[in-house]
């Protein structure tokens, strides 16, 4: 494997490739691998007057790294040529008409025919569910932007389509009421889609590199938190100001900066260097878990315990968030706002400390109002634990005409000109270094990322403390969400002094 820094259309990212990821590459991206690998070729095996050369023990292995690079490059544009000079309604999936209305947007990458079947067909039943009500239109979008941004090899479309199908949360039904014998009592469809569900899991786990021989089963689409949840509850408000990528592989790189500056200067004088501080944060997914009982008279009774299931585990996941998005260190599990990393996480560089020690007075909450950069004051949210927002309405009597009432409309209003939440995790009290209250452009500042889709897996019966069955299964399920700072400035904390 070779080191290629590989520009496409946007001249942002660089990675490290093998002849089959290039295979995935979006046309234009594989055309600049080989607009880049042709010269650096030419320069190893020839001198600059055209002469042949001898290599270095580095240029040598160099040379052969490179040539199966160039190899799948090309072959890769032989195989979506005849794609690419299709009409356009046959070219790009993302242009066609599907339900005699065009598509919301066009797709951002050339996909070969059979990829853009799958997506069409994934695209189709999302279509379906929004209109039943399965999906709100926010859960829907969500898949919706990972089908046409981020699934060139149509990995996650299959997935989508495998696990919406009716026939697999049918099948999944039979398998919670009897997991041992479910499988003989399959209609051919169901036994079709569990098929098919279960090859889908395993090519996109290949893909992100997730294989670990696991024999879990997906959860149906009209379960799974990871594609329905609209956001998470009023104590764990993050996944609702945060930026949420939901994505088909293991990690998360983008590019982040706090920006460029401008300026005016005199005619004909030399410009100075505006570039920004560029970063590029990489989140990696961490496994989640959570664990549920259910009776074997519950499993037998598929539709009612599906609205059961589906608000326990979503409940239980934003339990765990609620606390991971705030703490989380890193290290098996999410990075927090204060997780402590010197990169993804709040440092002391953004802390605001109150007036005076172990004390949280009237006058600290506008310290850190007045801390926040200017560019990030018109999109920032205060959050802080509900008994520290009960303090804070307390510090001024109704009526006072001695210092004005920091919220603009009553407990419950906006705090300081700004949207405010209550996130149930957040310290409270005055006790030295206790962190406050969090203000700024959440949005900017921190990103989730979810990898599409939970699986579960069914334990047949739970023993009791004589080991002997209790008359209750197990649903073991578990998923995928890794979350950093990725843009520290755009925030400020208040501390107790």
């Amino acid at each position: 494997m070779t080191s290629i820094r590989t520009y496409g259309h946007n001249g942002k990212f660089a990675r490290e490739l093998t002849p089959q990821d290039v295979t995935g590459l979006p046309v234009r991206d594989a055309e600049a691998l080989i607009a880049e690998i042709k010269p650096r070729l030419r320069e190893i095996h020839q001198d600059p007057n055209g002469q042949l050369r001898d290599k270095s023990a580095a240029e040598r292995i160099e040379f052969d790294q490179l040539i199966p690079l160039l190899d799948a490059a090309e072959l890769h544009l032989k195989v979506t040529d005849t794609v690419r000079h299709r009409p356009r309604a046959v070219e790009r999936a993302g242009s066609e008409t599907r339900g005699g209305e065009p598509s919301r947007r066009a797709a951002a990458y050339e996909v070969p025919p059979g990829v853009a079947e799958d997506r069409d067909r994934a695209l189709r039943m999302l279509d379906e569910y929004r209109a039943d009500d399965v999906l709100s239109a926010a859960a829907a979008d969500r898949a919706d932007e990972v089908l046409r941004h981020r699934d060139p090899q149509g990995l996650t479309a299959r997935y989508l389509t495998a696990v919406g199908d009716q026939c697999y949360g049918s099948a999944f039904g039979k398998m919670l009421a009897d997991p041992q014998m479910a499988h003989l009592r399959f209609s051919a469809a169901e036994v079709d889609a569990v098929r098919e569900a279960t090859y889908a899991k395993a090519a996109a786990e290949a893909r992100a590199a997730l294989t670990t021989g696991a024999t879990g089963f997906p959860l149906p689409l009209t379960v799974d938190p990871s594609i329905i949840r609209t956001g998470a509850g009023a104590l764990n408000p993050v996944r609702d100001l945060a930026s949420v990528a939901v994505i088909g592989t293991h990690d998360w790189v983008g590019v982040s900066s706090d920006g460029v500056t401008a300026g005016y200067v005199q005619e004909g004088v030399e410009a100075t260097d505006a570039s920004p501080t560029v970063a590029g944060p990489k989140i990696s997914t961490q496994q989640g878990r959570a664990f549920c009982q259910f009776t074997i008279e519950a499993g037998q009774d598929w539709p009612t315990l599906q609205t059961e299931l589906e608000g326990l585990v979503a409940d239980a996941r934003d339990v765990l968030d609620a606390t991971m998005f705030l703490t989380g260190n890193g290290t098996n599990q999410p990075y927090g706002i204060f997780g402590g990393s010197a990169t993804y996480s709040l440092t002391t560089t953004q802390r605001v400390q109150t007036n005076t020690v172990a004390t949280y007075a009237a006058g600290d909450p506008w310290l850190l109002k007045a801390a926040l950069p200017a560019r990030f004051i018109p999109s920032a949210t205060f959050a802080a634990a509900p008994a520290t927002w009960d303090t804070t309405w307390q510090f001024v009597a109704a009526g006072s005409t001695t210092q004005a009432r920091q919220f603009d409309d009553g407990r419950g209003g906006p705090f300081l000109g700004r949207p405010k939440v209550e996130w149930s995790t957040m310290g409270t009290g005055a006790t030295t270094g206790t962190k406050l209250i969090v203000a700024g452009d959440f949005r900017t500042g921190y990103k989730i990322v979810d990898r599409l889709g939970m699986t579960a897996e069914i334990i047949p019966h739970m023993l009791g403390a004589n080991r002997l069955p209790l008359g209750t299964r197990g649903l073991y399920v578990y998923w995928r969400t890794g979350a950093a700072v990725v843009a520290q400035n755009a925030f400020r904390y208040l501390e107790v002094k």
